[in-house]
């Protein structure tokens, strides 16, 4: 069988340089001239030295430095050389030596010569694998990419068109609750409601769902953020919700770090609503404090609320977990922490719990330095109960 055109051309295609060890410091061409010039400097020293095969064993280097010039046939070619000039040099070497113990060195030599050559190649090979794992890693990232971003834009279409179908069953339920027959029979008023309860809780998930996914693709926009001036915002945004729970959020000096402003308060806002969520028989207490650590800082969120059992730990910062102590649900569709866990990590960070039933729980959450941090702590908010706390923007998250 005749060989095929690409066999026949495979000692003369050139190699990517990237599968024998990257960018050298020397050229292709300079690989050529240093491997060539090493080449005869060795066998003229050989020849010229008494008899011995001690400066043949520099022909080793030659297939490493001939690798260089990105050509198998080359390669192949100058380890035939450092062969044959080896055992040339064997006949024109001065005396001096044992002819018997010369020979034997030559062969040796010519051994690691040719184990340096399939080091070489099994160097070129492994490399090549990396290089095509690395191509096939990019083009599933690029494929996951955009993947992603089909799934966000149809999970936005979906969501749009189900808020159609919702708000006109909300209009309705509305119109049956005012009237006068059904007003007139309690029974009937009871499942109206809970029509209407249902239907709250089901846009609730579907705007929770799109604001989880959009955390996930979307970009981080790092720039100073002021966490006290932050945490204010979300006080103002929760006013009603705290005033209504009787809430006292204190904090201590919190830093202005590098991160996303809107995100950061999306994080904060979630912690606090799940403190005042899962509150216990007092007013719920919150503190939130900051600490510089190694190349981070420590946030820590504290609350008065019923904690959480130790095999709940792991579990919270789950999506669609609910729950602590094995009570049900409190409202909410459990996104609210992996929410908050996600965006930690975007930012690099991570997010734990620390907590025991009955004791209320500290969630830590970390955020990482940068070298163009301001770092500088806010001064500490004193502790107001929230009923002072008043304003109407736009809900966070």
């Amino acid at each position: 069988m005749e060989p095929s055109s690409s066999d026949a051309e495979a000692d003369h295609r050139p190699l990517d340089r990237r599968r024998i060890g990257g960018q050298l410091w020397w050229s292709p061409a300079s690989a050529y001239v240093l491997s060539v010039a090493a080449t005869i400097s060795f066998f003229v020293v050989d020849v010229i030295l008494p008899r011995g095969a001690t400066v043949a064993i520099g022909y080793c280097v030659v297939p490493a430095v001939a690798a260089g010039t990105g050509r198998l046939g080359f390669l192949f070619g100058m380890t035939l050389t450092c062969t044959v000039l080896t055992w040339a040099a064997f006949f024109l070497e001065p005396s001096g030596y044992s002819a018997w113990q010369s020979a034997f060195d030559r062969a040796m030599v010519t051994g690691v010569v040719w184990f340096a050559l399939a080091l070489v190649l099994r160097r070129i090979s492994v490399i090549h694998e990396l290089v095509q794992q690395k191509q096939a890693l990019t083009e599933v990232s690029s494929e996951l990419q955009r993947s992603n971003g089909e799934l966000t834009n149809f999970a936005s279409v979906v969501a749009h068109d189900l808020r159609g179908p919702l708000n006109t069953v909300g209009l309705f339920a509305q119109l049956l609750s005012i009237s006068s027959s059904i007003k007139a029979d309690a029974e009937c008023a009871e499942f109206v409601a809970s029509i209407r309860a249902e239907l709250d809780r089901m846009s609730s998930f579907i705007q929770s769902l799109l604001a989880y996914g959009r955390i996930g693709s979307g970009d981080v926009r790092l720039q100073g953020c002021d966490c006290a001036s932050v945490l204010s915002d979300v006080r103002r945004n929760l006013a009603a919700d705290l005033k209504r729970n009787s809430v006292e959020i204190s904090n201590d000096p919190l830093p202005v770090i590098r991160a996303d402003p809107a995100l950061i308060a999306q994080v904060f806002q979630n912690l606090i609503e799940n403190s005042i969520k899962y509150r216990g028989e007092a007013a719920p207490r919150i503190h939130i404090s900051a600490v510089q650590e190694s190349g981070c800082w420590v946030f820590a969120l504290r609350d008065n609320g019923i904690g959480i059992r130790p095999e709940d730990v792991a579990k919270v910062f789950m999506p669609y977990r609910q729950g602590h102590n094995g009570r049900a649900a409190r409202g909410g569709v459990g996104l609210g922490l992996a929410t908050c866990k996600r965006i930690v990590e975007r930012h690099g960070g991570s997010i734990e719990v620390q907590s025991k039933p009955g004791e209320g729980a500290t969630f830590l959450f970390t955020i990482p330095r940068a070298s163009t941090e301001v770092g500088q702590a806010s001064p500490p908010a004193t502790p107001e109960p929230a009923a002072d706390e008043m304003g109407d923007v736009a809900h966070a998250g």
